[in-house]
């Protein structure tokens, strides 16, 4: 029993640190417009909530959202519902509705910042997923956090990624390509007979001893690369498992990859993870930008933007857009002036 309470302890610590409590998170300001900023009952606001979001103890928070923000547009998504086409029905046609938002996880709210920037609305994010990483990193903690955001009318502008090729694409937390998005696959594979937990387990165990390098090239810069990972702004800590921002405005992007152009490199980099000093490892980079070139000299790439996978294509940038997206966040202090006009960070 201790040897498991240990190493609980230690893959908390070394392997998956969490976010310490005295991370600061941006600062709010409210909306100077009165008529843009949303009604303290809801009226101006329009939600989707996804209810297979989520681990199974956490509550669908459709009932507890329709009875804080009565006025409210809250639709619970169904099987067929398009989370994209129920957030942007008939938006442009209405100058009623100041901000449009889900309750969800990452790949969820994603989605909808992806609606809220095409509209020009603000983005309400209510955290009901797994890890709600982008909810934790703007100070959104519960459900409860997001409605007292909509009361108050304050907002963050934060950055957001995007991979422009083709077509454009935005994301809020990560893109991530090469064996990541071959675990993710088959986890949803998986998951359906086995949970996510499970699936994810199965999944790694699966995949991680068939992954081969992908010839990349990054800025000019040639490598075969196993792992690679780009965050929408710098990500604490530093090595194994990003898991927190200090900030989502500051115009930077965090490339992380793993690299297979050593001997023994799968071993290294799992002693070296293992041990906790994985800045150290020879096949381990990482570095900050404001914006990369990718090529992939072996065809088109799988890639995986907050969480979802798709088919991409073998050449793209990645920049930023800054300070683009306007998010609902609750007063720094119930106590300040809601009317203050301090910038966010």
């Amino acid at each position: 029993m201790t040897a498991v309470v240990l190493a609980g302890v230690w893959v908390r610590r070394v392997v998956l640190p969490g976010r310490p409590a005295d991370v600061s998170t941006a600062r709010p300001r409210r909306i100077p417009d009165p008529d843009a900023r949303p009604s303290p009952d809801g009226a101006g606001v329009r939600l989707a909530v996804n209810p297979d979001s989520g681990p199974l103890w956490r509550q669908n928070p459709v009932d507890d959202l329709r009875a804080a923000l009565p006025a409210a547009d809250i639709r619970e998504l169904g099987a067929d519902d398009d989370l994209l086409a129920v957030l942007g029905d008939r938006l442009d046609e209405s100058d009623g509705v100041v901000a449009i938002g889900a309750a969800g996880g990452d790949g969820t709210l994603s989605a909808a910042a992806t609606v809220a920037l095409e509209h020009d609305r603000v983005l309400v994010a209510v955290p009901s997923g797994t890890f709600n990483h982008l909810a934790r990193d703007l100070g959104l903690d519960e459900p409860d956090d997001a409605v007292a955001a909509v009361r108050a009318g304050t907002v963050v502008h934060m950055d957001l990624g995007v991979l422009e090729a083709d077509e454009r694409r935005t994301f809020v937390n990560t893109l991530s390509f090469g064996g990541y998005t071959r675990v993710v696959d088959a986890r949803e594979r998986l998951q359906p007979r086995l949970g996510k937990w499970l699936a994810l387990a199965v999944a790694l165990a699966c995949e991680l001893p068939r992954m081969t390098p992908i010839d990349l090239e990054l800025d000019g810069q040639r490598a075969p690369v196993w792992l690679g990972w780009i965050g929408n702004g710098r990500y604490a800590p530093q090595g194994f498992a990003p898991s927190w921002r200090e900030r989502l405005d500051d115009g930077l992007l965090d490339v992380r990859l793993v690299l297979g152009d050593r001997p023994w490199a799968r071993v290294r980099l799992v002693v070296d993870v293992l041990a906790g000093r994985l800045l150290q490892c020879p096949v381990y980079r990482e570095h900050r930008v404001e914006s990369v070139v990718v090529v992939c000299h072996d065809g088109p790439l799988r890639l995986g933007v907050d969480g979802e996978t798709f088919d991409g294509p073998a050449r793209f940038t990645v920049t930023k857009l800054r300070r683009a997206l306007a998010v609902a966040v609750p007063p720094a202090d119930a106590a300040e002036d809601p009317d203050a006009t301090t910038p966010a960070r």
